[in-house]
C-alpha cells in the first residue's frame, strides 16, 4: 500500500505556540502507528482531529491505520474527508481504492483508481489494480487494455503477467493464455501456477495439483469467494451433500466429530453444524481459514495440506466431507486411504467430483481434474470403503452453462448398511 506520513504542515494551528505542539503530537502518533501500538495511535489523531477537524492529513492516516485493522468501512470515512483537502494526491487516491473495493463497490474503486491514473499515467500500481477491479467487473476488454499499458511500462512485471494470462483464459483464449503463461515462467521460473495452467492447457497428465497453486488460488479468491460463488455461480454442493447425509444415514443421526477438508469460507460447516457435536476443518489457504473462523462454528481450524493433516491426525472422525476438493486430485487413492485410517467404524465419507469421460481422470483445460465414476467406485473399494449413493449434480455455473459433476455417499466396507440407488 503507498503511504506517507503527514506533516504539522496539513494542520493550521488556532494560535500562537500550537504549532510546535500540534506538531510533536502528530510525530508521536505516527511513531505508535509504525510501532502497531494502534489503539494508543487512534487516541492522539482523535485529540489531534478535536483540535484541527479538517485536517487532511490526519483523516489520511487514522484511513490507513484503520485499513490495516481491518476495519473498512471506518477507514473509508476518514479516507473521503481527507478528499476535501487532498483530491488531487494520487496515493490518497490509491488507498481510496482500496478500501471501496475492501468495502464491496468495486465499480466506485474502479473508477477512482481512473481519477488517480489521470493524476499519474505511468503509476503501475494503479494500473494493475484498476485492471483487477475492471476483470471483476467483467470488462475484459478494458482489463486487458491496462495490463497491456502496465507490461509496456514494466515489462517484467510478474504479477500483471500472471494477470494477463488468468484473464485470456477467462475469455477462452486458451493458446494465447498457455503463452502468457509461458511468459510468465520466463519471468519466474519457480511460479507453480504458472507451471500448472501450462500443463492443463496443453493436456498434459499430472498425479494432482502442487500445494503452491492452490494455495495461491484459493488465498487470491478470499475476498468476495462466498458471494460470488452461491449468488453469481449458483453452488449448492454444500446443502446437497446435506440432504444426501440425511436420506442415507437417517434425519435423525448425529455425528460426534466432522472432519471439512478443503472447508474454505465454512459453507459445508454451516451446512452441518447442526448435526454435528464437534467441527473441525482444514484448508491449505490461510485467507480461507481466516473466513471461515469469522463463522464462529468450527472447533478447530488447521491451515494444512490434506494428506500432512491426515497423517498427524490424533482425532476420530465419524462424518468426513470434501466438497470440490478432488478437482484438485488428479489421484483421490492416498487421500481415500488416509481418510480410512482416521475414522471410526460407523464413519460416512462423502464428496463431490466433476466427471470425466476418461477411464480414470483427466487435467481439464480449467487447471481442474476430472475423474471417471467407476474409477472413483474402483478406488474406494480397494481402500475400504464402499459406495452407498451417487447421485449427478450440477455443481455451479461455468460461461455460458453448468459444470457437470456427482455427488458420493461412502461407508466404511463391513459397517453393515446396506449399499443403496441414486438419490430421489
Amino acid at each position: 500500500m503507498k503511504t506517507h506520513t503527514p506533516s504539522a504542515g496539513g494542520i493550521q494551528p488556532a494560535g500562537p505556540g500550537s504549532a510546535e505542539a500540534a506538531a510533536q503530537a502528530l510525530q508521536h502518533a505516527c511513531e505508535l502507528q509504525r510501532n502497531g501500538l494502534y489503539a494508543e495511535a487512534e487516541g492522539e489523531y482523535e485529540r489531534l482531529l478535536a483540535a484541527f477537524p479538517d485536517a487532511s492529513p490526519l483523516h489520511y492516516n487514522l484511513g490507513l491505520m484503520l485499513y490495516a485493522q481491518q476495519r473498512y468501512g471506518e477507514s473509508l470515512e476518514h479516507y473521503l474527508q481527507a478528499m476535501d483537502g487532498a483530491g488531487d494526491d494520487p496515493d490518497l487516491l490509491y488507498n481510496l481504492g482500496l478500501c471501496l473495493k475492501k468495502c464491496g463497490r468495486t465499480a466506485d474503486s474502479a473508477m477512482v483508481y481512473e481519477e488517480m491514473l489521470r493524476l499519474a499515467p505511468r503509476d503501475v500500481d494503479g494500473l494493475y489494480s484498476l485492471a483487477g477491479c475492471l476483470r471483476e467487473l467483467h470488462d475484459y476488454q478494458r482489463a486487458e487494455a491496462v495490463l497491456g499499458r502496465l507490461l509496456a511500462l514494466k515489462p517484467d512485471h510478474r504479477p500483471a503477467a500472471g494477470s494477463l494470462a488468468y484473464l485470456l483464459h477467462l475469455q477462452g483464449r486458451l493458446a494465447e493464455s498457455c503463452a502468457a503463461y509461458l511468459r510468465l515462467l520466463e519471468l519466474d521460473p519457480e511460479n507453480r501456477t504458472a507451471r500448472h495452467m501450462v500443463a492443463a492447457l496443453r493436456g498434459d497428465r499430472l498425479a494432482t495439483a502442487a500445494d503452491d497453486y492452490v494455495r495461491s488460488v484459493f488465498n487470491g479468491y478470499a475476498d468476495g469467494f462466498e458471494a460470488s460463488l452461491v449468488q453469481d455461480l449458483g453452488y449448492r454442493v454444500p446443502a446437497e451433500l446435506r440432504r444426501g447425509v440425511d436420506l442415507f444415514a437417517g434425519r435423525g443421526r448425529r455425528y460426534a466429530h466432522l472432519l471439512d477438508l478443503g472447508c474454505g469460507t465454512g459453507l459445508v460447516g454451516t451446512a452441518f453444524a447442526d448435526i454435528c457435536a464437534c467441527l473441525t476443518g482444514v484448508d491449505i489457504a490461510e485467507e480461507m481459514i481466516a473466513r471461515s473462523r469469522e463463522k464462529g462454528i468450527y472447533d478447530h481450524l488447521a491451515v494444512s495440506g490434506i494428506m500432512p493433516f491426515l497423517v498427524a491426525a490424533e482425532s476420530r472422525y465419524d462424518l468426513v466431507t470434501l466438497a470440490d476438493v478432488l478437482i484438485y486430485l488428479g489421484d483421490p487413492e492416498p487421500v481415500l486411504a488416509a481418510i480410512q485410517a482416521v475414522t471410526t467404524d460407523d464413519a460416512v465419507l462423502c464428496f463431490s467430483i466433476e466427471v470425466a469421460g476418461t477411464a480414470t481422470y483427466r487435467l481439464q483445460p480449467t487447471g481442474r481434474f476430472a475423474h471417471s465414476p467407476g474409477h472413483i467406485a474402483g478406488i474406494a473399494g480397494r481402500t475400504g470403503w464402499t459406495v452407498c449413493r451417487s447421485e449427478p449434480i450440477r455443481l455451479r455455473r461455468e460461461g455460458d452453462g453448468w459444470i457437470g459433476g456427482m455427488l458420493f455417499f461412502l461407508l466404511k466396507a463391513g459397517s453393515g448398511q446396506p449399499v443403496m440407488g441414486p438419490l430421489p
